[in-house]
């Protein structure tokens, strides 16, 4: 073979598409080796034409001369280029396979764009987050496609800075912007921008992650912790709420917030359910709220009637031809949902807390369920007032009980023991007169008289007589004028007050002076009792003593701060060390 022969005869054949073709179409015969031999040699019939990596090539021939050999080298070196060109692109295809591969596989979107802003691929993730086909997004402009309108011009602004700058607020930089979908919906994504540095032409890769689910997810953590936040405020304020009504205006702000509505009430049933009255509430404009005891009729169908016949949470999600005058009555104010959950006491149903709504559209789905935890709560602070009002309607029962038990034994020592002695000391005054010169006798009715006193303070003690008969400024005034310390007394009372309230304002002016002389060391006690503004009496006694009472260290003050306490009162001591003490007694009438 001539060497021309041969260098075209393999020219033709590395034009193939492919390996295997063009060792085909090549002269002679390709054997693969991995030992092959690194220079043309002859062995009596075949050219050996080594090509590295392969193997060596054998063409038949006569014996070789020097331009054959030589062209016999430059095929070897064609076809190990060739070979080496075939698995480059092998490789390159075989790597873009894998690049496409994982970019579909990958949850984010993936675009490729160039210095234009065309888009040149798109990943399915990219396909199924914003609706289109591959095919319908390669060759587009990406800003007509997934960019919102208002800030198209911002996204165009941009890429033409960083292609004159080389600089610019996305590229390289995580960030969190709007997107668009085929059909025109909006949603956060979080937005990834890089340019590989490599030869050829401007390429910029955007990595795109929806943001809508971790939103969604991030607000729900949001209302728990507004709603638990809210639960915690209203349960310390249950925890040391006394007054129902109040609590029941907080718990209604609460509820009302955390719905984002206009009003919220809290409603207790007549027991017949025909209407039910208004016990707490809360709105947006004040002139909304309806005040505690309003009246309401329970007709129709609205949520808070469904509450009544089921026992349930329920809700009315537009009040637009409901019949009845409830209906009517929420129409009028401007309600357009509601809301409502039950509230029980003691297993029966109670009442309900109402959250309306004056603008259109209903309140989110699970709604009830959230008002359902203020529900128990207020169920919670009936029980707890409840509990309240019956330890103490207990304790007043029990200290009228001993009132009660003080007047009859005062009665007896007056009318039975009492009298027999003053018999008694009328018969030894009578034995001494006719038996002068016994001095037993005379001691005796000394002994008797002295007796006789101690009785009679004894019977005062227990309860004043004077008190029951006369009221509380002449049972006061006989204990002011006893009393070793001079005392100034201000009674300012147009009226007298009830009994249990006269005894309690009693003690503790006779208690307070009790301590007075034995422990202030005073020289002067004023005592004022008047009637307050909030419709109770208020009981003073304020001496110049050494002060420094302690009003936990002894049993006197601890019983009379039970008496005023079971009459809804309460009892404060001032005594600061050398000034003196005011103690100040507040029981409501």
């Amino acid at each position: 073979m001539r060497p021309a022969e041969l260098l075209r005869a393999v020219t033709a054949a590395l034009t193939s598409p492919d390996e295997e073709t063009a060792f085909a179409r090549l002269p002679g015969t390709l054997k693969r080796s991995l030992d092959g031999h690194k220079k043309v040699t002859w062995d009596g019939s075949n050219l050996s034409i080594p090509v590295a990596g392969v193997g060596a090539l054998f063409v038949p021939t006569s014996p070789p001369d020097d331009d054959l050999m030589a062209a016999a080298e430059s095929v070897g070196v064609q076809i190990t280029q060739f070979v080496e060109r075939c698995q480059a692109e092998r490789a390159m295809l075989d790597f873009e396979a894998r690049r496409a591969a994982m970019l579909d596989v990958a949850f984010d979107s993936v675009f490729t764009m160039d210095d234009a802003g065309t888009v040149l691929s798109a990943n399915r993730a990219a396909e199924r987050t914003f609706g289109y086909a591959a095919a319908e997004i390669v060759g587009q402009e990406l800003a007509a496609l997934i960019i919102p309108d208002s800030l198209r011009d911002a996204h165009r602004d941009g890429l033409a800075r960083y292609l004159k700058t080389g600089r610019g607020p996305i590229v390289g930089r995580r960030v969190e912007l709007t997107a668009m979908r085929r059909d025109g919906t909006e949603f956060p994504v979080e937005l990834v921008v890089t340019r590989p540095d490599v030869p050829g032409e401007r390429v910029f890769y955007g990595y795109l992650r929806d943001l809508t689910a971790r939103n969604v997810a991030e607000a729900a953590l949001h209302r728990l912790a507004d709603e638990q936040a809210a639960l915690r405020r209203v349960a310390t304020a249950v925890a040391a709420q006394n007054d129902p009504g109040r609590l029941f205006d907080l718990l209604s702000e609460e509820v009302g917030k955390l719905l984002e509505a206009e009003t919220a009430h809290m409603f207790r049933f007549d027991p017949d359910g025909r209407a039910g009255e208004i016990v707490g509430g809360w709105a947006v404009r004040p002139e909304h709220v309806l005040g505690h005891g309003s009246r309401m009729p329970m007709d129709g169908d609205t949520a808070v009637t469904r509450v009544w016949r089921t026992g349930q949470a329920a809700r009315m999600d537009s009040y637009a031809g409901a019949e009845g005058k409830l209906a009517e009555t929420m129409r009028g104010y401007g309600v357009q949902a509601v809301v409502a959950a039950p509230v029980f006491l003691s297993g029966a149903l109670w009442g309900a807390v109402i959250v309306s709504s004056m603008s259109a559209g209903p309140f989110p789905q699970g709604a009830e369920g959230r008002i359902a935890y203020f529900a128990e709560l207020a169920a919670q602070a009936l029980a707890n007032a409840q509990a309240r009002e019956d330890l103490a309607a207990s304790r007043s029962r029990i200290v009228q009980a001993g009132d009660a038990e003080r007047r009859r034994l005062e009665r007896n020592l007056h009318d039975g023991a009492q009298q027999r002695l003053v018999s008694l000391a009328l018969m030894l005054r009578l034995a001494a007169r006719r038996h002068p010169e016994d001095q037993d006798l005379e001691s005796a009715g000394q002994e008797l008289a002295h007796a006789l006193q101690e009785l009679r303070e004894l019977a005062r003690g227990i309860h004043p007589a004077v008190l029951t008969e006369r009221g509380l400024e002449p049972a006061v005034r006989a204990v002011a004028d006893r009393a070793p310390v001079p005392v100034e007394l201000h009674v300012e009372l147009e009226a007298r007050l009830d009994g249990p309230v006269e005894a309690a304002a009693y003690y503790v002016v006779s208690e307070a002076l009790t301590n007075v002389a034995k422990y202030a060391q005073a020289t002067f006690v004023r005592v004022l009792i008047k009637r307050t503004d909030v419709n109770g009496v208020q009981i003073e006694v304020i001496d110049d003593g050494v002060g420094g009472a302690n009003p936990a260290g002894g049993s006197g003050l601890r019983g009379l701060a039970d008496r005023v306490e079971a009459l809804g009162g309460y009892i404060d001591v001032d005594s600061p060390p050398g000034i003196g003490t005011t103690l100040r007694a507040d029981i409501p009438v």
